[in-house]
């Protein structure tokens, strides 16, 4: 049975009954069944107080409080030598969980006779209860009857607003609860699928730099299969960031970034696309240095997806033009094509998530109707706008990204980008229990002349950590025995800072990235991390220890 306590808003109801009481002139009781008082009474009367001094229970609001719950009908009015009480029944799902009852009223000018007899039945002081009466107008029935009418939209209203208050607050834990259970869930799925993705990705660069691939047929499939496995990263990637982003849980790096260069490494990454599908492409970039205030990886993202987005809805041999330019205050970027097109009653929900085109064209290519989502909170989360335009279905599409310029940044040439280090021969030691990633990341350090040795898990990669006290420690986050923050914890404080701690892992949450910072890593990479990530990082320890 619900309980009417567990759904009752006291500072509510006392406010309303409040006002009610005061333009009835009675005071209002609320009972939960079978007859407890949980609220009450409120707005006391003279008449009430007179009545019920010496009475723990005001008289006649116990016998309303049962008719109530005996009969369906509300309300219920009762009247005893004149004096009435009115009731109405609190309902949830037919099922009553309380009353309340509201009192008292006369309905008739007092005669000392029915006083006297009304005092005798509820064992009443009869002077304090003549002089109460006598200070209080009749109603009439009428009047009562509206009362009493009132009443009841008054308490339905407020228990149904209560209800309706409940279960939002319990819809609003649940969806919290479960978005909880979503971003684990894909944090654990990206985890679990980026790890056989590692092994595949170095095994390609393993097998092409040792000469093993001399076929052209046997080239192609590892460019197929190092394509794919790019791909197969990206969606996982793109899964990750519509999580984090809707939810407001993006973390940017700002710094002032060269609209042309992010174009540039933008248009590389995407080349492979473009040139797949032999579409032209053409470049339109400012001649004087253009500034934005941006996190460099997701400006890069933003021009990425949408380059990638009109690769794909473009039919093969199309073409795509992006521009970037000044505009007064602004930084522009338009990606033009001439491919399918958008529907104009597909325009308003273009990046509204799931949200994809005609997919006969673009299935070949996957992708999961998020894309433009994310373009567009990347977009907003760096204080810009993004529109798009076509003129229908077959007549191409623009899409146009405006951001703030940089103030305060040097406009007459871009910023020094420090030489590629040349990493020397390094000691490094691999602690991972994945065998496939671990064996293939030891070939392919020592392919580059580093000594490497490995461990499949953390207690034994830390006892040789500790005696061979390499440069370099790639760890794997999720180890069984002895999980990587703890291994980083150890090493750091067993090693101090002449090792270099790098996490290599599947997780890629803000957190994980956290945790592994807080436990003392130099670098976290994500799996499947390429080859140039991992010399990458291995170059700016180089580099921070000269």
């Amino acid at each position: 049975m619900a309980l009417l306590q567990t759904l009752l808003q006291a500072d509510a109801w006392r406010v309303a009954l409040e006002k009610y009481g005061a333009a009835t002139g009675t005071a209002v009781s609320v009972y939960e069944v079978p007859d407890r008082l949980i609220l009450g009474p409120i707005h006391p009367t003279a008449f009430s107080e007179a009545v019920n001094k010496a009475r723990q229970e005001p008289a006649m609001f116990a016998a309303c409080v049962r008719q109530c719950l005996a009969q369906p009908e509300t309300p219920v009015i009762i009247e005893d030598q004149g004096v009435a009480v009115i009731g109405t029944r609190l309902a949830l799902s037919g099922e009553a969980i309380g009353v309340v009852v509201a009192g008292y009223g006369l309905t008739a000018f007092p005669e000392e006779a029915a006083v006297r007899r009304f005092t005798l039945r509820y064992g009443l002081p009869f002077l304090p209860v003549w002089r109460a009466m006598r200070g209080q107008a009749p109603l009439t029935t009428s009047r009562l009857a509206v009362y009493a009418e009132l009443l009841v939209a008054l308490t339905e209203s407020l228990l149904n607003e209560n209800v309706r208050l409940q279960e939002y607050e319990r819809t609003a834990t649940r969806l919290a609860e479960a978005n909880k259970a979503k971003d684990r869930f894909l944090a654990m799925l990206a985890h679990e699928l980026r790890n056989p993705l590692a092994p595949i990705r170095i095994a390609m660069q393993v097998m092409s730099r040792t000469g093993g691939i001399q076929s052209p047929d046997v080239q192609k499939a590892r460019d197929i299969v190092d394509r794919q496995v790019k791909h197969l990263t990206r969606l996982l990637d793109d899964l990750l960031d519509v999580a984090r982003i809707t939810s407001g849980k993006i973390e940017l790096h700002k710094e002032p970034v060269n609209l042309a260069t992010a174009v540039a490494n933008a248009l590389e990454a995407s080349r492979g696309l473009i040139e797949e599908r032999e579409h032209t492409l053409a470049a339109s970039l400012p001649e004087a240095p253009v500034f934005v205030d941006a996190d460099p990886m997701r400006l890069e993202q933003v021009i990425i997806n949408l380059l990638n987005n009109a690769a794909k809805y473009t039919p093969p041999h199309g073409q795509i033009r992006v521009i970037a330019r000044r505009e007064n205050a602004e930084a522009v970027l338009r990606v033009q094509d001439n491919g399918i097109g958008i529907a104009p009653d597909l325009l308003p929900y273009v990046f509204d998530l799931f949200i994809q085109a005609d997919r006969t064209l673009a299935r070949s290519e996957g992708g999961l109707g998020i894309g433009l989502t994310i373009v567009r909170n990347l977009v907003e989360v760096h204080d810009g706008t993004i529109a798009v335009d076509s003129e229908g279905p077959g007549q191409g599409s623009e899409f146009v990204v405006r951001l703030p310029l940089a103030s305060g940044t040097q406009t007459g040439s871009e910023f020094p980008v420090p030489k590629a280090a040349v990493v020397p021969a390094l000691r490094i030691l691999v602690i991972e229990d994945h065998p496939d990633t671990r064996e293939l990341l030891r070939a392919m350090l020592e392919l580059d002349g580093h000594r490497v040795e490995v461990a499949e898990d953390g207690p034994p990669g830390v006892v040789i950590a500790r005696a061979l006290r390499p440069d370099v420690v790639l760890i794997d986050i999720g180890l069984p025995s002895l999980d990587g923050y703890e291994v980083g914890r150890q090493l750091r404080r067993d090693l101090g800072k002449s090792v270099t701690l790098i996490a290599l892992t599947g997780y890629s949450q803000p957190t994980d990235r956290r945790r592994s910072t807080e436990a003392g890593f130099d670098a976290h990479l994500v799996k499947p991390a390429s080859p140039e990530e991992i010399r990458d990082v291995l170059a700016q320890r180089t580099r921070s220890m000269a």
